[in-house]
């Protein structure tokens, strides 16, 4: 049987092209202990391994309630896989999964020569107070809650980190959590689950911020209490966060001046009539030098997106990421669109959209249903009977490129269907194939 998997992954990676390494958490040991010599003992396979993902699982949720479930029958497996990492000369990766680490494989890992991102999810650390030089820049913590295990590593790591993640961490520390400083970060990563903080002190994520003075890209989300985090305005370029966390004045008052690109994500999730402050006036008041934006919305917010993106003095690229659950049928978005003035009065359309910015338009339709082809007519329809039309048209006189993918979650968003269209010198629109 040994020989029949080698002779397969001899056939699909021909010619080798990098490629992961999953071990699954319900994979039979002997087949996953298989599958690891084979990778182990071909040379030409060990040398094109560039991710190594071991414990993996399609419930992550469950993983949090319950961790540390890998069997102990796959610890030949890991073992196997964890001493040839140090000799996989294009990995970069390495994720590991609801197991107890032990002190021998995070020593391999910290010194192996090649990775250079580590992603822990719901791992067991050991406990260590003398850690090896290490060439990892990148560290993601998902569902932590130790943070007596976690401050060693981070504190060893944290003058070469260029990158930090935390996502849906619970630190609970015995005394008051003490941050070192990350001299080398350039982003930083945090999203916060509704129902925990990260932090027990509400102002350490701003403490984190500061400690991380050269941060230009900070991906923010989850409830923070209305905690502000404003100590990254000086030097932050990319900014991805949710729209409830601007209107509730989450990153201060005074503008990002040198803020240029902005992701919202979900759009749908405020009700814009209720709020004092329009999306689109925070965003021309708070990111004035933003030139590109990215919404994460559902289809029946696409009118309002296109008139909030146009409201933007400088900006020149779209990217909508338009999410639907039932299709996209015009009885769908019917409602919605009555009520446009909800965002943008009717009388005052005009004045909201600023004549020649918007250059480029970037669609990506994401839905959960097998309707690839209609979701694609009907994105096409809305492009061109409502974007661009040169006089009426949402787009703009100065819009040049539209690219339209259609996706499925469930291929990992890889693209089923992809249009693209250029605009020619004589206003026509051409399909590029």
């Amino acid at each position: 049987m040994l020989a029949g998997v080698c002779a397969t992954l001899r056939t699909i990676f021909r010619p080798l092209i990098g490629f992961k390494v999953t071990i699954k958490r319900d994979d039979s040991p002997k087949y996953a202990l298989q599958k690891a010599l084979v990778v182990t003992r071909t040379s030409t396979i060990l040398n094109s391994v560039v991710e190594v993902n071991i414990g993996h699982s399609h419930y992550p949720y469950k993983d949090f309630l319950g961790p540390y479930k890998v069997p102990q029958l796959l610890a030949p497996t890991i073992f196997t896989l964890v001493n040839a990492i140090p000799t996989m000369q294009q990995l970069h990766t390495i994720q590991l999964n609801s197991i107890i680490l032990s002190r021998i494989h995070l020593h391999i890992i910290l010194s192996a020569p090649y990775p250079v991102h580590l992603i822990l999810t719901t791992v067991q650390l050991p406990k260590m107070s003398l850690f090896p030089p290490t060439n990892l820049r990148k560290l993601t913590l998902t569902m932590r809650s130790s943070w007596e295990t976690v401050q060693p590593l981070i504190a060893h790591l944290a003058t070469s980190l260029e990158y930090l993640e935390l996502k849906w961490c619970e630190f609970l520390p015995p005394s008051q959590l003490q941050l070192p400083s990350f001299p080398c970060l350039q982003e930083l990563r945090h999203h916060q689950h509704r129902m925990w903080s990260t932090f027990p002190d509400n102002g350490q994520v701003n403490e984190l911020l500061r400690l991380g003075s050269q941060i230009t890209r900070l991906h923010v989300t989850g409830h923070f209490h209305n905690e502000p985090a404003t100590a990254c305005q000086e030097n932050l370029q990319y900014l991805t966060t949710s729209l409830w966390m601007l209107s509730e004045h989450i990153f201060g008052t005074e503008p990002f001046r040198r803020l240029v690109h902005l992701s919202l994500m979900p759009f749908e999730c405020v009700d814009v009539a209720n709020h004092p402050v329009t999306p689109s006036s925070f965003i021309h008041d708070h990111f004035p030098t933003i030139t590109s934006l990215q919404l994460s919305i559902q289809w029946d917010f696409r009118n309002h997106a296109m008139v909030m993106a146009r409201s933007q003095h400088n900006l020149q690229t779209l990217e909508l990421v338009i999410h639907t659950r039932e299709g996209m049928d015009d009885e769908e978005s019917g409602a919605v669109d009555r009520d446009f003035s909800g965002e943008v009065p009717s009388d005052q359309l005009d004045q909201a959209m600023l004549p020649a910015a918007l250059q480029t338009l970037h669609l990506e339709v994401v839905h959960s249903h097998d309707e690839s082809e209609q979701s694609a007519v009907r994105c096409i329809q809305w492009v061109f009977d409502d974007i661009v039309p040169p006089v009426t048209g949402l787009g703009g006189t100065s819009l040049k490129s539209i690219r339209l993918s259609v996706s499925e979650p469930e291929r990992e968003r890889e693209p089923v269907i992809s249009r693209q269209w250029v605009k020619a010198p004589n206003g026509d629109w051409l399909r590029l194939e």
